[in-house]
């Protein structure tokens, strides 16, 4: 399928989609990889690269939630003025075929169209009105299984259209099979995993593991698996100018750096029996996944060992029923690590600031992190070694 030559531009400029707080996390991610940063917004960075650096971001970004390709931007005051544009400037019939389904995602705000469905429904007629122009048949307009998926953002009166390369967010790995209550987004999970930078050598133990997502971010970050070796990536060949070759040549340079885990270094358990199942069954899809060792018991009961690396969500307020005593989780959380973690460095991510202080341990930082709609504080404690009494 060609493109229209006039819209498959030379800079190459592109828009990544981020989760809030994690923007500064995700601007150094995609410096290493070799994009060039042109602006930080709140939840996305404008960025621009050459298409192996992109491909390269698209398939092993663990920080990133979309990539979007900005095929128009204008000035926009009306729905017709809109439907006018989107219809007359964007060559829809090279982008996709008749036969393929197509969704549309729609952002607004200070717009003059106050909906999102009506904004959506306006370039949607565009688009179908393009293909019967031209084949004198629409196709078929899918938010659930569509093909390709197209951003329609109005801010302020100017309005970007863009395709979602991937088609789908990134945060989807391809791993979580199986889930629990509130699990952890794969994003932020990562993040948490960068900040606490585990060397492969020390031991890594989520004592209240859930689903596994923390430690099946790990176990990619240290095994250089890429974020998306599992996940389903052919929205890829519906960007402009895709080169099929060297996607695959990316995959696979990626995909050969893939090293083992060793065994005996990740420890994962959780008292909740069907937590430590879905956990198993997700851990069991990633190369690696078979040798962590998971267990079923209260953190409580876990062996005293030191030089521990402990990384792990305890449950919220919002997750945990008052009459349960999340606060006394934490007291309990504290006291394992004071008593059973000497010479250990614990990165806790806290529903919020109060429940850091329900700890009672002094964090060495903490940062505030965005989980979903909540304001959680990631806290770092170190635990010093354990002080030998003197003989007499």
């Amino acid at each position: 399928m060609e493109y229209r030559k006039d819209i498959v531009r030379k800079d190459q400029r592109y828009f990544a989609v981020v989760a809030g707080s994690l923007e500064k996390y995700a601007h150094q991610e995609l410096l290493d990889f070799g994009a060039v940063i042109h602006k930080e917004v709140p939840r996305g960075l404008y960025f621009s690269c050459s298409s192996d650096v992109l491909y390269r971001i698209l398939y092993c970004s663990r920080l990133t939630q979309r990539v979007l390709y900005p095929l128009l931007g204008f000035d926009c005051h009306s729905a017709k003025y809109l439907y006018q544009q989107a219809r007359k400037n964007i060559a829809w019939t090279s982008l996709f075929h008749l036969d393929q389904k197509f969704a549309i995602d729609c952002n607004l705000s200070n717009s003059f169209v106050r909906h999102s469905l009506y904004a959506s429904q306006v370039l949607k007629d565009a688009i179908c009105d393009s293909f019967r122009d031209q084949y004198q048949a629409r196709p078929s307009f899918s938010n659930k299984d569509a093909d390709i998926l197209f951003n329609l953002h109005i801010q302020n009166n100017y309005a970007t259209i863009a395709l979602d390369v991937l088609g789908r967010s990134m945060h989807m790995r391809g791993y979580r099979k199986h889930s629990v209550e509130a699990p952890l987004q794969e994003t932020l999970a990562a993040a948490i995993v960068n900040i606490a930078a585990w060397d492969g050598e020390t031991i890594l133990c989520d004592p209240m593991c859930g689903s596994g997502t923390l430690i099946a971010e790990a176990i990619m970050r240290q095994c250089k698996i890429p974020a998306g070796y599992l996940r389903n990536n052919d929205g890829v060949r519906h960007l402009p100018g895709f080169d099929s070759e060297l996607w695959k040549q990316i995959m696979d340079s990626e995909d050969a750096q893939i090293v083992p885990l060793e065994k005996g270094k990740v420890f994962a358990s959780d008292i909740n029996p069907e937590a430590v199942e879905a956990c198993t069954q997700n851990l069991a899809m990633l190369p690696g996944g078979e040798n962590v060792q998971i267990s079923c018991q209260s953190f409580q009961s876990i062996a005293k060992g030191q030089g521990r690396l402990i990384i792990t969500n305890p449950p919220y307020g919002v997750r945990l029923e008052k009459s349960l005593g999340v606060q006394s989780v934490y007291h309990d959380l504290g006291d394992f690590l004071k008593q059973k973690c000497p010479s250990s460095v614990a990165y806790i991510l806290c529903g919020s600031k109060e429940l850091v202080a329900d700890l009672r341990l002094r964090a060495h930082w903490t940062k505030s992190l965005k989980n979903g709609d909540l304001d959680t504080r990631l806290a770092k404690i170190v635990l010093l070694s354990e002080v030998k009494p003197q003989s007499t």
